[in-house]
């Protein structure tokens, strides 16, 4: 099974959820937590926290955010001739910043029908206009992400970088002992240069790995 067949999947599962008219679904609730945007309320527009909630579900990180257009860059861009189920769809909804987030299901003539949560207060399939597709996005797998470092300290460069500038201090200390007079200025500001150096490669390491590069 493929990412994309176990994501709809997953999201099949949860057809018929309903947003409670009186009082909180706690399934509902649950959607929030899993998304990383947990709610007090079912009553805050839950589209995004299904599709984030499904994703990780399936081991992939969704957006964290409960904006359904936070999607739109999310993953990597498929077209809608290339649409499968399990794809991120997301569609233009009155203002520039508004939308509605779900999982393509399938295309029928000019309509697309998505699975999707907060779809009349449920978990449902329902279509809308093709028109209204902003993006349809693929979830990227996790092995295909680049590795991040816990911490910068887990680096073997940045470690190899602070132990450069303990060792050039180290020795330039040792050597100022050994001269005096002009060989020492000499000397000092030759290990202040070597310490530069280590200190620009760890620099720019800490840079990469907070980056997500690393």
């Amino acid at each position: 099974m493929d990412l994309g067949d176990l994501i709809y999947q997953t999201a099949q599962a949860d057809l018929g959820v309903v947003e409670w008219a009186e009082g909180d679904n706690p399934r509902v609730l649950s959607y929030y937590r899993e998304a990383g945007v947990p709610q007090p309320h079912d009553e805050v527009p839950w589209c995004a926290a299904f599709v984030g909630a499904v994703l990780a579900r399936c081991g992939v990180q969704g957006s964290g955010s409960l904006l359904a257009r936070s999607y739109e860059r999310w993953g990597r861009a498929v077209t809608i001739e290339d649409a499968r189920p399990g794809d991120v769809v997301v569609l233009a909804r009155g203002k520039p910043w508004q939308g509605h987030v779900g999982f393509w299901d399938r295309r029928e003539g000019d309509k697309v029908y998505l699975l999707g949560g907060n779809q009349s207060n449920q978990v449902k399939r329902s279509a809308y206009p093709v028109a209204r597709i902003v993006a349809v996005r693929r979830a990227i797998a996790p092995e295909a992400l680049p590795k991040r470092r816990g911490t910068p300290a887990e680096s073997t460069t940045v470690q190899a970088a602070g132990l450069q500038i303990f060792t050039s201090l180290a020795a330039g200390f040792e050597a100022l002992r050994a001269l005096d007079g002009m060989a020492q200025v000499i000397a000092l500001g030759m290990a202040g240069l070597i310490c530069l150096a280590a200190l620009w490669i760890a620099r720019e390491r800490v840079r990469k790995i907070l980056a997500g590069l690393g």
